[in-house]
């Protein structure tokens, strides 16, 4: 039954990704890093859902893609901690010790989020929505 789920779930997934592929509604990510151990690992593949297009605001504990702020050219994943005054966040890594975060760099404006990591695909053992 669990497996039908998972099968059902990646399945619709998959049908509103294609469908909203030309609005950009969506895009995958791989985490490549270990700043967010233990909700994501290196080497699993995400789902973000872009912020233009999301279907509610940014919360507080949301796992986000956003540019790093020190080089644009380097995307990072970060738990939102604190949405302050002033467009700003305060984002930090769920493995303090392996992560670059506001801790270092600052706030950064919300506006410049490219997206909430939305749901883990792969590998299949770890399929699931991202919390």
């Amino acid at each position: 039954m669990a497996i039908r789920l998972a099968i059902a779930a990646i399945v619709a997934l998959a049908i509103g990704c294609v469908l909203d592929l030309r609005h950009r509604r969506f895009v995958r990510w791989e985490i490549d890093g270990r700043s967010m151990l233990p909700c994501l690992h290196p080497g699993d593949w995400v789902i973000v859902e872009t912020a233009t297009r999301a279907r509610r605001p940014l919360r507080t504990g949301d796992v986000v893609l956003v540019p790093d702020p020190r080089d644009a050219r380097r995307m990072l994943v970060k738990r939102v901690v604190h949405l302050g005054e002033g467009d700003r966040a305060w984002l930090e890594g769920d493995n303090p010790a392996e992560s670059t975060d506001s801790r270092q760099f600052g706030p950064v404006r919300a506006r410049d989020i490219v997206g909430r990591v939305i749901f883990r695909y792969h590998p299949i053992g770890r399929l699931g929505r991202v919390r």
